[in-house]
């Protein structure tokens, strides 16, 4: 406790007692472990302030404590003070360095300073190499970190239970389990030292992460046998496991052997059960389990929020779950980002606007800042209730926020604003869209064109894509297949077609969707030969006709009692494994109604 060992020492000095240089070192030392460097170096000054000159092991800490928080620059500018005033840096010393750069980021700087100490006699040990280890495989790099541990068995540096752990934690967090299992067996075989917890909850933690409760629960009994009782992180890391995978028996089973010895559920323990049974939309539960922490003098943090906030709004209990949030932030609860956009995400789904920005402004009120996710919701919920003009006012909102509208979200505002007949404001919005370099021109110009189409106002699409491929503008692949939709729909095939000769001559390659328009389109209108012609061509360019186009060519084969392209049709289908070949004995029109009837159950399978 750092702030009563520094108010214990204020006392001291109030009572005129001096202390020495032990005492200060042992405070010093105390405020770096707390990462309170800048306080350790302003009390280093005290220090010597009251004639009280540094040593090496004043030096150690200072590094240390700049070590611990990755700021390498000023934990070498130390040393090389600590050098200048002639004392002797130990092996904490160049450890602490090590860490700096580690925890810095710069692992390749901190290798080769590695191979420089290695000229320092006495400058490394087992503590340097698992500094060096540890970070490399939080960093995912297993295989240099195999290579560091053969590097220290060559330079006979033992390896010890911490090196092993780190090796354990890495293969764990990369989902290594098999290769994990073998190291842990390796170690048990040495008998160099015993199996330690950290080991044990390590293995335990991912086999629950890889699906294998199985063998978790094995571990964790021989972990018991070996007289290594969980501590609340292993018991933590089980709880956790179980409710993952909605076994929340189990966990209610392992929570109660946990009561029953000496261990307390802590803050983490309380938001993994809270996490668990909103999934299962258990909101009975989370409350008890809520009302049961705060009694028991946890304060909710904001995986706590977001557990208990999850539940309500997966239970569809949207607007009590709008009051505990602000119930939870007067009671002082720290809330962020994620749990906001959650219950903004849910309010904009439903229409409820008037919500998702009353929401928007007490995240502002907290010092909560919006993000790309939260502006996302709001405008997908006013263009969910044709609120365009307000979805414009949000876009240019995020644009003063620094958050860069997507295209995507540009063209759906383009889209609608035709929709509902506002032309002009669509036109100034493409316009808005190229200044900003927001996609390309083809993109914005697209959308304008199929923001007509649904309008109704079919000559305008026609001109606006004509100027478009007059300065060589490609318009994409979904704005000519609408508008080759339309067409057939109007029985206007020499249109449609020839919407496809353009696609081809700007180089877009047409898909099976376009494909299924106009085949669909030629069939409604008795051209199954021009339609058949369609299909082969699909067939040739490697595309695969899906259930669309069978179904339609198939009721247009058993119309026309075409035997010929039934004989063809069914041949294909038993050649895709859609029907079995035993039906081909059947009348060629059964066949192809069985065939229909299949695709037709996966379209709807598909849909659903």
């Amino acid at each position: 406790n750092v702030i009563e060992a520094m108010n214990f020492y204020a006392v001291m000095n109030r009572n005129g007692h001096c202390a020495d240089l032990f005492v200060c070192n042992m405070l010093l030392a105390c405020l770096c472990r707390a990462r309170r460097v800048g306080e350790a170096e302003d009390f280093m000054d005290h220090m010597i302030r009251i004639g009280l000159i540094p040593n090496s092991v004043t030096f150690d800490s200072i590094i240390n404590g700049h070590g611990s928080i990755g700021d390498g620059l000023k934990a070498f500018s130390w040393f090389d003070e600590m050098i200048k005033l002639g004392h002797h840096p130990s092996i904490y010393s160049y450890g602490s360095l090590l860490k700096g750069l580690c925890k810095g980021g710069t692992l390749e700087a901190a290798n080769k300073f590695l191979n420089k100490l290695q000229y320092i006699p006495c400058a490394v040990d087992v503590v340097v190499y698992n500094t060096l280890l540890a970070e490399t495989c939080r960093s995912g790099n297993l295989q240099a970190a195999v290579v560091l541990l053969d590097e220290m068995i060559q330079k006979n540096v033992l390896p010890d239970s911490y090196t092993y752990t780190s090796l354990l934690a890495g293969l764990c967090r990369r989902g290594k389990m098999v290769a994990a299992i073998l190291l842990f067996g390796k170690v048990m075989e040495k008998g160099t030292f015993f199996l330690n917890q950290a080991m044990y909850t390590c293995l335990i933690t991912g086999l629950f992460k890889a699906g294998q409760p199985k063998a978790a629960a094995y571990f964790h009994e021989e972990m018991v046998k070996k007289g290594l009782y969980p501590d609340i992180v292993a018991c933590n890391a089980i709880i956790d496991g179980y409710s993952r995978m909605g076994q929340m028996v189990k966990v209610n089973d392992f929570l109660s052997m946990m009561k029953s010895g000496s261990l307390r559920p802590n803050l983490a323990t309380y938001n993994i059960l809270l996490h668990g049974y909103s999934k299962k939309q258990d909101i009975s539960r989370c409350s008890a389990l809520y009302n049961t922490m705060t009694r028991n003098g946890f304060v909710p943090d904001k995986l706590t929020c977001h557990s208990l906030i999850l539940g309500l709004c997966e239970s569809g209990m949207l607007d009590i779950g709008v009051k505990i949030l602000k119930k939870m932030i007067v009671e002082g609860a720290v809330t962020d980002q994620f749990t906001f956009n959650m219950l903004i995400t849910k309010c904009s789904e439903r229409g409820e606007m008037g919500k998702a920005i009353d929401l928007l402004n007490t995240m502002n009120l907290v010092g909560v800042f919006p993000d790309g996710v939260t502006y996302s919701g709001i405008l997908k919920g006013f263009n969910r209730i044709f609120g365009f003009q307000e979805s414009h006012i949000v876009l240019h909102e995020m644009l003063e926020k620094g958050f860069i509208p997507t295209d995507r979200q540009y063209i759906t505002l383009i889209t609608g604003m035709c929709r509902v007949g506002d032309i002009q404001g669509a036109f100034k919005l493409k316009d808005e869209m190229e200044v900003l370099g927001i996609g390309s021109r083809d993109v914005a110009e697209s959308a304008m064109v199929r923001g007509l189409v649904q309008r109704g106002k079919m000559e305008e699409a026609v001109l606006v894509l004509d100027c478009m491929l007059r300065v060589q503008l490609v318009p994409t692949i979904a704005t000519f297949t609408t508008l080759m939709h339309i067409f057939c729909k109007g029985s206007n095939l020499a249109e449609a077609l020839k919407l496809k000769g353009i696609m081809e001559h700007c180089g877009v390659k047409l898909d099976v969707v376009a494909y299924n328009v106009l085949i669909t389109g030629l069939c409604a209108n008795g051209d199954i030969i021009h339609a058949f012609e369609l299909y082969g061509e699909m067939k040739q360019r490697g595309l695969c006709p899906n259930a669309t186009t069978y179904t339609v060519l198939i009721d247009a084969v058993c119309t026309n009692n075409d035997l010929v392209r039934g004989e063809m049709l069914l041949m294909d289908l038993q050649g895709r494994g859609l029907i079995s070949r035993d039906e081909s004995t059947q009348d060629f029109h059964d066949g192809l109604l069985v065939a229909m009837e299949k695709l037709d159950f996966l379209r709807h399978k598909r849909k659903k």
